[in-house]
């Protein structure tokens, strides 16, 4: 059982270490990432970038309008395009909620900063 361990161990530190040497060569460099994150590295310091998109601006207005409705019973289905999550396989379906749901909670939280800050 400890061999295996060790083995698993060993295993991640090397894989650690790839990813190290990966980011060492890419220094200084902007990389783009999957999701709309932007990563520039700057030495020791990555910054993380949210790329805002008019789709992105739409859905807030979206939340923002439920929101301001008061008492909301399942958001989530007002808010999913049906037209695009009818043509996806399943594990792109539950991508597309998971996502959502990130996204509607990021909103509702800026909403009700917004509201709270006036």
């Amino acid at each position: 059982m400890r061999e295996g361990m060790d083995a698993l161990k060993r295993m991640a530190q090397m894989a650690k270490n790839r990813l190290r040497n990966k980011v060492n060569e890419n220094e200084n460099k902007m990389i783009k990432k999957r999701g709309g994150f932007i990563i520039f590295q700057t030495g020791s310091m990555d910054i993380k970038s949210r790329i805002i998109t008019k789709e992105d601006d739409k859905l807030y207005q979206k939340v923002v309008s439920i929101l301001d409705e008061g008492e909301v019973f399942n958001p989530l289905a007002r808010l999913i395009d049906s037209k695009l999550y009818s043509k996806l396989d399943e594990p792109a379906k539950e991508r597309y909620l998971f996502d959502l749901v990130d996204k509607y909670k990021r909103y509702k939280e800026k909403y009700e900063s917004e509201q709270s800050a006036s």
